[in-house]
């Protein structure tokens, strides 16, 4: 079961790495005017953020995403953002070879409880697809392109294959 999600967490980085590799610093730092559309820079943090602080969580039994980074350089440099996301990457790859408790401890404002890793790597690829349907709104609006299938969950994805002609 693990593989599978994992691969859908590549998936959804291998959208982010084509948006750091073709965006130049200015547009990755353009504030937007519209409620709710922060940078396409402060987005993409945002979402690494979760990443890095899932992958502390495997070292220390604890995911708790109000504690993460929030690194301004990711922020404001699309290169720093991209040797991040090789890290997050690499991280992944290496899930795949380890035998991992799959319990967590889980902290948010209201409370705490458990989950499993495989919860929260679903968590963070959904989160991630969240912001990827933000970001390629943004990203349109500056002329840059995303594949359609980015900012889709791979559940809608599933249900529309049958649909196709």
């Amino acid at each position: 079961m693990l593989k599978p999600i994992l691969a859908e967490n590549r998936r959804q980085l291998a959208f982010i790495d084509t948006i750091l590799r073709q965006i130049n610093a200015a547009d990755y730092q353009r504030e937007f005017t519209f409620a709710g559309a922060p940078s396409i820079g402060k987005h993409i943090r945002h979402v690494l953020g979760h990443y890095a602080q899932l992958q502390q969580a495997i070292s220390t039994g604890e995911v708790d995403y109000r504690q993460r980074e929030r690194d301004r350089l990711v922020q404001a440099n699309p290169l720093a953002a991209l040797g991040l996301l090789q890290q997050q990457l690499d991280w992944l790859d290496s899930l795949a070879q380890q035998i991992i408790d799959p319990n967590l401890r889980y902290q948010c404002a209201e409370g705490e409880g458990t989950t499993s890793l495989l919860r929260e790597l679903d968590f963070v690829a959904s989160h991630a697809v969240h912001h990827l349907a933000l970001l390629k709104i943004l990203l349109q609006q500056l002329g840059y392109n995303l594949p359609d299938t980015a900012g889709v969950h791979s559940s809608t994805l599933a249900y529309l294959k049958p649909c196709a002609p």
